[in-house]
C-alpha cells in the first residue's frame, strides 16, 4: 500500500512501540490525522492521550478504521488481527508504506539468521565503494530515518515486517531459513510464507546462498515470475576455510576478513553478490568491492570475541537464539575444547540439529555443555553429559571453573526472557564474568 492511498481515510496506528510511534509521526507529518489503538493494555501513555485509546475501545477503533497501520510486534495469530481479517479491514505497516514508495532504490535483506550482519555488510560495501547508502529497518533504525538523501537504502527486514508487505525491493537477499518465531506466525509453513513475502511482489533479483539448494527452491515458489535468482557462485564467488575467492578479481585470506565462522563468510559472499548485481557500481569497481570486505566492523553479540581476564577466549554470541545458530558458532571453533552456555526461555524449537552436531564432533575437541533455563532443561534431558545450572550466575561460575576449555562460548539457542529483560542484559552478565580474574569471586 502507498502513502497516497491513505488520503481522506480513517487511519489507525496499531501499537505504540518504536515503529508505532515512528508511523504516527510520519503519517502526521504527511498531513494525515491518524489515531492510535493499544490492545492488550488498559492505560494510554501520557504523551499519547490526545490521539490514543486502549482496552476494549482499542478494538472498536481498529474495527472502524479504513486502514490499520500495524506494528510488527502484533502477531498474525492475535485474536484482534484475525478479527480484522474477518471484517476485511485493510492492514498495512510502516515498512510496507515506505517500501512501496522506495522499492526501486532498496536492497532488502531477510533470513532466519545472518540478516543483520549481511545488511550491515551490504551497507558497508556500498559506502566503501563510493555509493551513498542508508541502513534502516529491523536493526534499530526506523525506515522513516531514510530521507532519500542517500541514493540507496539497505533494509534489514524481519519476518514480522515481511508478513505485511505488498511490495518487494528491487534487490532482495535471503540468507537462511529454519524454524523461528513460530508462535507469532502460527507454525513453520506460515513462517516461511511470511518471511518470503518479501520476494512475492516483483523484485528484479533475489540473492540466495545456492541456486540449487532447498532455500532457492522455496524462494522460487514464492517469487514473482521473471525474478532472477543469483548465488555468489553464479558470479564466481567462493568461500572456504582459506577465505573469499572471486574468479578473475582476487582472493582475500580468511585471516584478513573481519567476520568469523563459515556462515559469516557465506553472509559476506551474499553481500558482495548483492552489491555486484545491484548495478550501482561503475564498471571496473569489483577490485575495490573485494578490498572493502577487509574493513567491515563486525556487529556486537554475534561471535564477538573477548579476551578474558583468565587468558581464555570468551565469545559473546548472545543473539544466537536458535539451535542451528549454535551449531554455526561451534563450527567456528572445530579444533578447540569449548565450554558452551546454552538455554534460556523455551519456545519449543527442536534441539536435534545441535544434538546431531555434538554427537558427530571430533572427540579431540570436546564441548562441555552448561545448560540453563527451561530450554536448557529440555536440552539436558536429551544430552546426559550436559550440566543443568539453576540460574545463569551459576552457569557462569561453572564455566569459569572449567579451565580445561580454551573457549567459553555463550551461544544460547534460546531467548533470554526467562531471567533477563533482553539479550543485552544476558550479554552484560557474560562479559562481566569474562572480565573477572580467575581467582576473583562472582559478585
Amino acid at each position: 500500500m502507498r502513502y497516497d492511498e491513505l488520503a481522506g481515510r480513517a487511519v489507525v496506528v496499531w501499537g505504540a512501540g518504536r515503529e508505532g510511534r515512528a508511523a504516527l509521526a510520519e503519517l502526521t507529518a504527511r498531513g494525515l490525522a491518524p489515531t492510535v489503538a493499544l490492545t492488550g493494555v488498559d492505560d494510554v501513555p501520557a504523551d499519547l492521550r490526545e490521539v490514543a485509546v486502549a482496552g476494549p475501545a482499542a478494538m472498536e477503533r481498529l474495527a472502524a478504521a479504513d486502514v490499520v497501520v500495524k506494528s510488527p510486534g502484533v502477531p498474525h495469530t492475535a485474536p484482534e488481527f484475525l478479527r480484522l481479517r474477518e471484517l476485511g479491514v485493510p492492514v498495512t505497516s510502516l515498512t510496507d508504506l515506505w517500501l512501496c514508495e522506495n522499492a526501486d532504490r532498496v536492497v532488502a535483506v531477510t533470513g532466519t539468521k545472518g540478516k543483520s550482519t549481511t545488511a550491515g555488510l551490504v551497507h558497508h560495501l556500498l559506502q566503501a565503494t563510493g555509493v551513498p547508502a542508508a541502513l534502516v529497518g529491523n536493526g534499530g533504525t526506523p525506515v522513516t530515518a531514510d530521507d532519500r538523501s542517500a541514493g540507496v537504502a539497505v533494509a534489514e527486514v524481519s519476518s514480522y515486517q515481511a508478513a505485511d508487505l505488498t511490495c518487494s525491493p528491487r534487490v532482495a537477499v535471503v540468507t537462511s531459513l529454519y524454524p523461528e518465531h513460530l508462535p507469532w506466525h502460527g507454525g513453520y509453513e506460515q513462517y516461511v510464507a511470511d518471511k518470503l513475502n518479501l520476494v512475492a511482489h516483483g523484485p528484479e533479483v533475489v540473492v540466495v546462498p545456492d541456486v540449487a539448494g532447498d532455500l532457492a527452491t522455496l524462494v522460487a515458489t514464492r517469487a514473482t515470475p521473471g525474478t532472477r535468482l543469483v548465488a555468489p557462485a553464479t558470479l564466481g564467488l567462493v568461500v572456504d576455510e582459506t577465505g573469499l575467492d572471486w574468479a578473475g578479481v582476487g582472493h582475500v585470506p580468511a585471516a584478513d576478513l573481519p567476520v568469523r565462522g563459515r556462515h559469516n563468510l557465506v553472509n559476506l559472499a551474499l553481500a558482495v553478490a548483492a552489491v555486484d548485481v545491484s548495478g550501482l557500481l561503475p564498471a571496473g569497481s569489483r577490485p575495490a568491492l573485494l578490498a572493502a570486505t577487509r574493513t567491515f566492523a563486525p556487529l556486537a553479540h554475534r561471535l564477538e570475541e573477548l579476551t578474558g581476564a583468565d587468558g581464555r577466549t570468551w565469545v559473546d554470541d548472545s543473539l544466537a537464539t536458535a539451535p542451528e545458530a549454535v551449531v554455526a558458532a561451534l563450527e567456528t571453533y572445530p579444533a578447540a575444547h569449548v565450554t558452551l552456555l546454552a538455554g534460556g526461555a523455551d519456545r519449543g524449537l527442536s534441539f536435534a540439529p545441535l544434538l546431531s552436531y555434538l554427537a558427530a564432533r571430533d572427540p579431540a575437541a570436546p564441548v562441555d555443555v552448561v545448560a540453563v533455563g527451561p530450554a536448557g532443561a529440555r536440552l539436558a534431558a536429551d544430552l546426559p553429559t550436559a550440566r543443568l545450572a539453576p540460574d545463569f550466575a551459576t552457569a557462569l561460575a561453572w564455566a569459569r571453573a572449567d579451565t580445561d576449555a580454551a573457549v567459553v562460548l555463550l551461544s544460547p539457542g534460546a531467548p533470554s526472557f526467562d531471567e533477563f529483560a533482553s539479550y543485552e542484559e544476558r550479554s552484560a552478565a557474560f562479559r562481566a564474568a569474562a572480565a573477572r580474574p580467575a581467582d576473583s569471586p562472582a559478585r
